[in-house]
């Protein structure tokens, strides 16, 4: 076997006994190293402090970074116990130091490499300004600088964050730093560091809200701190914010002799953008106004922080920013388009919210119609007071976008301005004391709007084409020549406003308005939504933008009538305007040639002096009503006077009495939105007041007018009376007349009148057709009303009888009248007469004749009857009991051939009639009885008859001489007969004569056919005493014996002025005639309801 050298043996043997030396110093010299450094550490960070440090472990290892010792720092927190309650400020979840192992032995720390992972530090202070941080509590004038000396080649963070809440001041600081890497070196009682700082800032609040959140920062910093002097310098210093580079220099130093605080002397160089400046610089009242502002731009910033900072110290803050060309814009329409601005942000001496001040040296807005100066000056951000001067020419969206935004919205227009402001600003968000605010602001000056184009959402107003010089005086302003259109409503205005735009914003509950308004149209229900109370917007998260509706409850007509005042003109708007108004549209109607004086006082709404066409007529007067917006009854107060030069009565009593709705309109109106407005006619129905009434002429359905018609009209509650009403008919007659009338839920339910009519003479025809032009067609009413009007009649007919004064028919309706008519003189087609009078009850589409007296036909004629007017005009169902007195058959069949009847001549008959008529006929459109619907029965007493030359006798008794059938004389004769077709049915007429004694029957039409059968006795005819028998007949003495053995003989023409066909010896045919004249008779008695118990009176 090979043996070793000797000299190899011995040096592995020296290897493992140094190796033996160095495991058994590592084993005796590992709790002497941590007991070092823990006792290294404990002094560093508590000594002579509040500080506690919390039990942490430390691992070390030689061969983790051999040759050198590395140390771990594990689980490491501080707590502050200042003012006896324990805060955690600072734990570090891992450390790992590079130690020099040579120097440990020495009793010396040495570290070169720092690596520190998972950071959190916090400071706390509470709203009695105790606070709580890594500094404890420290005594006046404490530190020293430390003799230990440093050199890190490498300081690594990763994962560092802190946090600083001050309750005191109501502010909150977070910050991150996902990685930093650091050289640092302590030296002589001096440390420097530098590196770079990866991370971002979580978030900056203060109390005008958060200014900053999640945004990324990356420094490059140089720093140096001397512990003898305790002040910390950063030099060459910079950090990217919103991705633009800040450059950060400056001071800070420990005062020996404040407990708490930093003496800052700091600068902030760079650019950053425009809105973020912006809102850091603004009140916190100004917030709202950059809310959803986007701006590409960069602000140019230079910020010092100078002065004690500490727990409950403010430094003084110095920040200058400016920009040129810069652009801004919201999500709305608003925009700036090119800005240029010089401002300075300045917390004051007092170092507070109520030293700062905000100047704007520089301030310049352009657009393409030129440029805006500003200057203004904004002192206690508390409640910031202003002072300005806005001066020069912009577009309006320009404006809008720093005036009032949100307010008002403005699509295009220019606006020339020159306007001094001074007084507290109004706060652009919540609401609270905005009154009392707003009047502290003083706003005075000249602003000129051309061609201006704005939306007020809160109010819906949409004003375009917008000319108008305004004089600002505080909330008192001059509108000059003011034009434009407001929702579509073209107008022209000279006023003089008061709190005009803020009521019309919502943010004054009244505003005055005084002065001279034209509008081409005006839409009432336009109007009424534009005037309506918007809310108050104090309460919090309040905007024009989405200001909804108001939901109300559905209004019906007549709750809309009584309450229009109050719905239509809010108490809040005082008005004293003089309005012109080319039209004036109301829900169905419209008011034209509108001239009106309206004042509002806040109680009630006068209209003076009022002048406009309705309904083709001009009107004149005055209405009032209550502007109380608890008035659900109150109604409306008038006296108007209206004049009409013609009107169409058929129209104007349809706007008056509107027609019930059917089941498919009021479905439609169901599916419509809510009535906002009710129709002037409901308007006049639910008012109260007088109404004075002249029309030139009334044209009446017939053709027929009425002219000279003066009229009053008084309304209380639901009775119009109308005290008079006078008119002249077309004929040259007189009339007068009272009525009164009820209303029932906005319509006219029932018309009572009271008509005398006077004249010289009077064409009947035209009195029948006015009637039928007064009267409602029976044909257009529904069962409905039939029912509802039969009770109302019995419930006025039982008030009636208890009151016997009361002349007038009272009945249901929507006309029921008593006529009176007196005529001088009267015609009626060929028929004339005098003495002529007439009562007539008008109701529900019928003229009921009562009594109808006339001086005619040489004797007296009277009638009762009904006539039907129906909706076709060509017909007029009538049924009457016409009775004769005394009439003269000469003058009666000198008229039936006036009228185109083909009967005997009046030089053809002699004698007087005494007779009774019960009439069913048809009057046509020129109110004549149709001969073709005229159904009869007449009752007759006749006497002094005589035949003169009666051309149809005497060519049937030819044979006989001339001398005894040309003249006839007759006993006196009573009968009846019936009147259908045309034609006269005479079932049997007995007749004693000087001829012989006759008898006829038969069928005679009043177009001149006939057919006749007469019987005589013909040796009676031939050989009779002529003489003797017209003197027995003269003196009245009946005949005696009378043989009614009868020869007959028929008479028969087909057609007018043809010769009579004579045939003998016809007393069959004759029997047969007369059998089914009288059959004929009795079916036209039970058809047509005849009545033939009609007795004639002497």
């Amino acid at each position: 076997m090979k043996q070793f050298p000797l000299r190899r043996v011995l040096a592995l043997g020296l290897l493992l006994g140094v190796l033996g030396a160095a495991l058994g110093g590592w084993v005796l010299g590992g709790d002497f190293v941590r007991r070092r450094v823990v006792e290294f550490i404990r002094r560093a960070l508590t000594h002579n402090s509040a500080l506690v440090l919390a039990p942490f472990e430390v691992e070390l290892s030689p061969w983790r970074d051999f040759p050198h010792l590395t140390a771990s720092i594990q689980h490491l927190s501080l707590t502050d116990t200042a003012y006896q309650q324990p805060v955690p400020v600072l734990r570090v979840g891992r450390a790992d130091l590079r130690l020099d192992l040579l120097n440990l032995l020495r009793d010396q720390v040495r570290v070169t490499r720092l690596v520190i992972t998972d950071v959190d530090f916090r400071e706390r202070v509470d709203s009695l300004g105790h606070s709580w941080g890594l500094r404890g509590k420290r005594p006046k004038g404490t530190g020293a600088p430390p003799t230990l000396n440093l050199e890190l080649d490498e300081l690594l963070v990763n994962n560092f964050r802190m946090s600083s809440h001050n309750a005191y001041a109501h502010s909150q600081f977070g910050a991150q730093v996902r990685q930093a890497r650091l050289t640092a070196g302590l030296r002589q009682g001096i440390l420097r560091v530098a590196g770079t700082l990866d991370g971002q800032l979580s978030y900056l609040r203060t109390k005008a809200g958060t200014l900053f959140e999640r945004e990324p920062v990356r420094a490059w910093v140089h720093y140096k701190y001397t512990f003898g002097e305790r002040q910390g310098l950063l030099w060459n210093t910079r950090a990217t914010l919103n991705g633009d580079t800040i450059r950060v220099s400056g001071t800070h130093t420990v005062d020996p002799q404040q407990p708490r605080g930093t003496l800052l002397k700091l600068r902030f160089v760079g650019n950053q953008p425009l809105t973020e400046v912006l809102r850091a610089a603004l009140p916190s009242r100004l917030a709202p106004y950059l809310a959803g502002a986007t701006s590409p731009s960069k602000a140019h910033i230079h910020y010092t922080i100078t002065g004690l900072s500490g727990p409950t110290i403010s430094p003084r803050n110095v920040l200058t920013f400016g920009l040129r060309g810069a652009t801004l814009r919201w999500s709305d329409a608003r925009r700036i388009s090119r800005w240029d601005l010089q401002g300075t942000y300045d917390n004051g001496p007092a170092h507070s919210v109520q030293s700062t001040v905000l100047a704007l040296q520089h301030c310049r807005i352009y657009s393409s119609a030129g440029q805006l100066d500003a200057a203004l000056t904004l002192r206690d951000f508390t409640r910031p007071f202003l002072i300005g001067r806005l001066r020069g020419r912009t577009e309006l969206r320009e404006l809008a976008a720093v005036v009032s935004p949100g307010r008002w919205r403005a699509r295009q227009g220019i606006a020339d301005i020159n306007v001094r402001l001074r007084g507290l600003l109004p706060a652009a968000g919540t609401r609270s004391n905005l009154r009392r605010l707003q009047k502290s602001l003083s706003v005075r000056g000249v602003v000129a709007l051309h061609g201006a184009s704005l939306v007020l959402p809160a109010r819906g107003a949409d004003i375009s084409e917008l000319d108008v010089r305004v004089g600002l005086q505080d909330s008192f302003w001059q509108l000059s020549n003011a034009s434009g259109l407001l929702n579509g409503m073209r107008f022209k205005a000279s006023a003089v406003t008061t709190h005009l735009v803020d009521y019309l914003t919502g943010e004054q509950p009244s505003a005055r308005i005084s002065g001279e308004f034209a509008v081409d149209e005006l839409r009432v229900a336009s109007l009424r939504t534009l005037l309506r109370p918007v809310p108050r917007p104090d309460r919090p998260g309040f905007s024009p933008l989405s200001v909804a509706k108001p939901a109300r409850a559905p209004l019906n007509k007549v709750q809309l009538a009584a309450t229009l005042g109050s719905e239509l003109i809010p108490a809040g708007l005082l008005l004293d305007v003089d309005l012109r108004c080319q039209r004036l549209v109301l829900a169905t109607d419209t008011l034209s040639q509108l001239a009106v004086t309206v004042r509002h006082d806040g109680h009630r709404l006068r209209l003076r002096n009022l002048a406009g066409q309705m309904w083709g007529g001009a009107v004149r007067g005055y209405l009032e009503w209550p502007t109380d917006p608890d008035n659900r009854v109150a109604p409306v107060q008038y006296q108007l006077g209206v004049h009409f030069a013609a009107i169409n009565y058929r129209q104007f009593m349809a706007r008056l009495a509107r027609p019930l709705a059917t089941p498919e309109q009021q479905a439609r109106r169901t599916g419509k939105a809510r009535a906002a407005l009710p129709a002037l006619h409901n308007l006049l129905l639910a008012a109260n007041g007088r109404l004075d009434v002249t029309i030139g002429r009334v044209q009446l359905p017939t053709d027929e007018s009425l002219d000279q018609v003066q009229l009053r009209l008084e309304k209380t509650g639901s009775t119009v009376r109308v005290p008079f009403f006078r008119f002249q008919t077309p004929q040259g007659g007189r009339g007068e007349a009272t009525a009164t009338a009820q209303v029932e839920n906005l319509r006219l339910v029932a018309a009572d009148a009271d008509v005398t009519l006077r004249y010289a003479s009077l064409d009947v025809q035209s009195l029948l057709a006015m009637i039928a032009g007064l009267t409602t067609t029976a044909d257009s009413l529904s069962p409905a009303q039939t029912v509802a009007r039969a009770t109302r009649r019995a419930s006025r007919q039982a008030l009636r009888l208890q009151s016997p004064t009361n002349t007038s028919l009272i009945s249901g309706g929507v006309l029921s009248a008593v006529l009176r008519v007196e005529a001088d003189q009267v015609h009626y087609g060929a028929i004339r007469g005098s003495r002529f009078r007439l009562v007539s009850h008008l109701l529900d589409g019928q003229a009921r004749l009562d009594d109808c007296t006339l001086d005619a036909l040489q004797g007296r004629l009277s009638l009762r009857g009904l006539i039907i007017n129906t909706a076709d005009r060509n017909h007029h169902p009538t049924q009457a009991v016409l009775r004769l007195e005394g009439v003269q058959l000469s003058a009666l069949f000198t008229t039936a051939t006036a009228l185109g009847f083909t009967v005997l001549g009046g030089d053809n008959i002699r004698g007087s009639l005494h007779g009774v008529a019960d009439i069913r006929t048809d009057l046509d459109a020129a109110f004549l009885p149709s001969l073709k619907q005229t159904v009869g029965y007449l009752k007759t007493d006749i006497s002094d008859l005589e035949l003169l030359n009666v051309e149809a006798l005497m060519e049937a008794l030819k044979m006989m001489k001339a001398e005894r059938t040309s003249h006839l004389y007759f006993e006196p004769v009573s009968s009846a007969f019936i009147l259908t077709q045309g034609q006269l049915l005479i079932p049997g007429l007995r007749l004693n004569s000087n001829l012989s004694s006759l008898e006829l029957c038969g069928r005679y039409s009043l177009d001149g056919s006939t057919n006749l059968f007469v019987g005589l006795k013909p040796l009676q005819a031939l050989f009779g005493n002529n003489t003797k028998r017209i003197q027995r007949i003269q003196d009245g003495e009946p005949k005696r014996n009378a043989n009614r053995r009868l020869t007959y003989l028929n008479l028969r023409r087909t057609a007018p002025h043809e010769k009579y066909k004579v045939r003998l010896f016809q007393k069959e045919e004759q029997h047969q005639e007369q059998a089914a004249l009288r059959q004929e008779c009795r079916h036209l008695l039970l058809t047509q309801r005849l009545d033939t118990t009609v007795r004639l009176g002497r």
